[in-house]
């Protein structure tokens, strides 16, 4: 959208249930913005998704109003503000020179003549290289991605196959997670927190689920014969004790969060536990400072009250017994992608062609497809 003096863009950003709109101009000779992907703790603590992504408002805009806006102040440096009521990440508030950054999730254009998306930072945050293994490019496969093992120009750039035993890292070589029994999840101020056992093919196969997700198959381009599961497979567990888990660009999910992916992983409410060891409150469904949201008919989303941490999904079709974790929140052994207990779908974003900004989703393809290639996953029964 251009204003009438053609010299301006005006772009607004927007939470899910509407709550906040924020309307801010850009000059032409500005665009396209500048973006990194950050794979940072802080931000997969706070979002729930595995990489964040913010541009900067030019000053010459007026600051936010933030009256419907939660603040939540993640350290010396920076402070968040979401929405109070379906906790979207909205700004950044910069301490050292008081400037504010707006998540590309919440905007109404996100297109490459809009954000330039260079490449990754914080990678060294992951141990593995998190999701940024399965963005070797940003829009154009000829030019690699930056990765920059910490913040872009001031840190050494890295290759795609670093982990945390590489030299460059200063963190230890992670420990195995073969002999983890319990995977730890919180959000970042841990008010949010909980657990989660390997599945078992008994009492983690009792969901009831009676269509495929749209991760697997295309709910508004497939037959219903592939949606449908008449057979009841519990197409949540994987071989070698481990869940599915995979990438949805659906509007609700990038609108809720603030980011253009999120990551979620399915898994039986019975294989959740809390700190104390209680199992999974199915009745109020809600613990510590989690906050409940419902997305649309259906649909519950459940978020940290305090820090605006992404926590469920919960859809009533699932009948209680399964539910959507956000990936961003897993604490494993080796890494962000917490590959010993999740097994990724590499074959489709989940409602990639509603994704408002198609050359990210399209980049992530290709790299999940790639990368699924090389490590032998071949499919839905691999």
């Amino acid at each position: 959208m251009t204003d009438s003096s053609e010299h301006f863009t005006n772009l607004t950003a927007s939470c899910h249930c509407q709550a906040n709109q924020y309307t801010f101009s850009i000059p032409n000779s500005s665009l396209p913005l500048i973006a990194y992907l950050c794979h940072c703790k802080i931000s997969r603590r706070i979002s729930g998704v595995l990489f964040t992504s913010y541009v900067t408002i030019p000053s010459t805009n007026h600051p936010p109003h933030r009256s419907a806006l939660t603040r939540y102040k993640s350290s010396s440096i920076l402070t968040h503000h979401f929405c109070t009521t379906c906790s979207t990440h909205m700004f950044l508030e910069y301490a050292a020179d008081g400037h504010w950054e707006v998540a590309t999730g919440t905007l109404d254009r996100s297109d490459d003549e809009i954000i330039d998306f260079k490449g990754h930072m914080w990678i060294e945050d992951t141990t593995d290289g998190g999701g940024s293994v399965w963005l070797p490019s940003l829009g154009n496969e000829d030019k690699p991605a930056e990765r920059w093992l910490v913040a872009p120009y001031s840190s050494p750039e890295i290759p795609l196959d670093w982990t945390a035993k590489s030299p460059l890292s200063s963190h230890p070589p992670p420990e195995t997670e073969k002999a983890e029994a319990k995977l730890y999840a919180h959000c970042h101020c841990n008010g949010v927190q909980f657990y989660i056992t390997r599945p078992k093919l008994i009492t983690s196969s009792g969901p009831h689920a009676p269509n495929y997700p749209d991760l697997l198959n295309p709910y508004h381009s497939s037959p219903p014969n592939a949606i449908s599961n008449p057979s009841a497979e519990p197409w949540w567990l994987r071989p070698n004790t481990k869940y599915l888990a995979g990438h949805c660009a659906c509007p609700s999910c990038r609108q809720v969060s603030g980011f253009d992916i999120q990551q979620w992983a399915f898994v039986p409410t019975s294989n959740i536990f809390l700190p104390d060891d209680s199992p999974f409150p199915q009745q109020e469904r809600l613990w510590g400072s989690m906050k409940a949201y419902r997305s649309s008919e259906g649909v519950v989303r459940r978020f940290c009250g305090r820090c605006g941490a992404g926590c469920l999904w919960d859809g009533d079709e699932r009948a209680g017994g399964l539910v959507d974790v956000a990936v961003g929140l897993l604490d494993a052994g080796t890494g962000a992608r917490a590959e010993g207990w999740l097994e990724w779908w590499c074959w489709r974003v989940s409602y990639g062609e509603l994704g408002i900004n198609r050359d990210l989703v399209e980049s992530l393809e290709g790299g999940l497809k790639k990368w699924g290639e090389q490590g032998g996953k071949l499919g839905p029964c691999d």
